[in-house]
């Protein structure tokens, strides 16, 4: 499948209607339903695999929604998450799922990673090289920013437009290192982050954003996650993640 039909006639009644690929305007999510089931996936603009397709591939619109489709791993049924819902209208899924809450109890169904790592480990290259071309560019950092308002060679009305800027670029990087991240799993992600020094460029709440982007795909929490990663670091680092927990946590 190469394109999206832009009418699809539903095959439960006489209803077409047009497959959901992003967002609306005024939402931040939209649903990715099971081909076969009512199962579905809620997808967030912000979702890291989603950025980082738009900004590292430049997909947008239909490509980016058939590249990000490609990527899901299977429903618990067995099928496939599709844009087009199995050709199922929203009315005739919103009965489906009616149906299907009065007959299935509330057990959960075990975690499963939301991602098909054979498809999407074709594109850890290009996310590495998007990343540290990144790291290793003349973009100024955070400090490099304080450090020029403080020396008075900005005002605080630049500083504050270029605080702004940084904060955007710097979250679809980050987003960026998260799929990276999952990609490379727990067990690697965070030494990989140690090794090409992300933390000294991007303070500890790069760590935070790794256990945040293993939480999405191995269902372990962030509080958890963190709580075993400070105990691979010392000084300002350590410090800070146990702040952060015990803030979050409770004193984990």
């Amino acid at each position: 499948m190469d394109t999206f039909q832009k009418e699809v006639q539903c095959i439960l009644c006489p209803e077409v209607f047009e497959p959901l690929i992003e967002p609306e305007e005024d939402k931040t999510t939209y649903a990715i339903y099971c081909s076969s089931c009512s199962n579905h996936l809620s997808v967030s603009r912000a979702n890291p695999v989603r950025v980082a397709f738009r900004k590292v591939l430049g997909l947008k619109g239909e490509a980016l929604a058939l590249a990000f489709q490609t990527v899901l791993a299977a429903c618990h049924c067995g099928g496939e998450f599709s844009h087009d819902s199995g050709k199922r209208c929203p009315d005739c899924l919103y009965k489906i799922e009616r149906e299907a809450r009065k007959t299935t109890s509330d057990v959960e169904l075990d975690f499963r990673c939301p991602w098909n790592m054979g498809e999407l480990k074709k594109f850890e290259a290009k996310f590495f090289e998007y990343i540290f071309q990144k790291v290793d560019s003349k973009e100024e950092s955070l400090q490099q920013l304080i450090e020029k308002f403080e020396s008075g060679e900005i005002d605080a009305e630049t500083y504050m437009e270029e605080l702004e800027s940084l904060r955007f670029r710097e979250s679809t990087q980050v987003a960026v290192i998260q799929a990276w991240a999952m990609i490379l799993g727990s067990k690697v992600a965070f030494r990989a982050a140690e090794e090409h020094e992300l933390v000294e460029r991007y303070g500890t709440r790069i760590l935070v954003s790794i256990a945040d982007a293993m939480e999405i795909s191995e269902g372990k929490s962030v509080l958890t996650t963190l709580a075993e990663e400070k105990k691979n670091w010392d000084g300002p680092v350590e410090r800070e993640l146990n702040t952060f927990i015990a803030k979050i946590g409770g004193g984990f």
